[in-house]
């Protein structure tokens, strides 16, 4: 026997439900599971770093990006100098001119506050270790880093290109001008073997001042190319 046509569908006027529930029924049901998130808890994974970034947290890309370019930047100064043959007026040049170009480059690949002094910082560590010198520099190019952070700071921060020139010309000065204080001071007794230091000092921040239009010259390739975003 077949059970009643009532218990098989829904009574409309009683509100009861049978078998096979009607479609209203079905999409007042599936609009009640739906939970919608509001538009502020919406953020992807892919904007998660850009948040930390804009928080002011170091991301681990940061870091690993600073490390590995400055490892770079000294090891082709060091390839420069090994190529010319010793330190003579060319590779003081070109060493020089390389050296603001990449580090250029890096900042703006990672436009954060600090970077500069942490990228010295670690090229001073890797040429104390490979080569051994660099103990009195070492504090003297801090300083200098940290002069062109505030110059940089000054400028506007490390949202263009000529305030990152600015801030690399002008540690590069500083370190020079410390370390020609300390040649002073190591050969005082001897003034006439400062000379040669001054020459060397003066033909370096020539390759310096080179580095700064190669850089911006070379970041507007780079800009080009689609390979960094877009800085004034």
């Amino acid at each position: 026997m077949s059970p009643p046509e009532s218990a098989l569908s829904s009574d409309p006027a009683g509100g009861g439900e049978g078998f096979f529930p009607a479609p209203a029924q079905v999409l007042t049901r599936a609009a009640a599971m739906e939970t919608p998130r509001p538009a502020g808890q919406a953020v992807t994974r892919a904007a998660a770093p850009d948040a930390r970034r804009s928080a002011g947290h170091w991301t681990t890309r940061d870091l690993v990006t600073v490390g590995v370019f400055a490892t770079v930047i000294k090891a082709a100064s060091i390839l420069v100098a090994l190529a010319g043959g010793g330190m003579n007026p060319v590779t003081l040049v070109v060493k020089n001119c390389l050296y603001v170009t990449l580090m250029l480059v890096l900042l703006h690949k990672v436009p954060r506050t600090w970077t500069l002094l942490l990228a010295v910082g670690t090229t001073s560590l890797v040429s104390l270790l490979l080569l051994g010198q660099g103990v009195l520099l070492v504090p003297s190019a801090l300083l200098a880093c940290l002069l062109g952070e505030g110059v940089i700071a000054l400028l506007g921060g490390y949202g263009r290109t000529r305030n990152l020139a600015a801030g690399i010309l002008t540690a590069e000065l500083f370190a020079k001008a410390f370390g020609l204080g300390l040649s002073w001071l190591s050969m005082r007794e001897q003034p006439a073997m400062l000379v040669p230091a001054a020459i060397f000092i003066l033909i370096g921040s020539a390759g310096t001042f080179l580095g700064c239009f190669t850089g911006v010259r070379f970041m507007k390739e780079l800009r080009h190319a689609g390979i960094i975003s877009d800085q004034g």
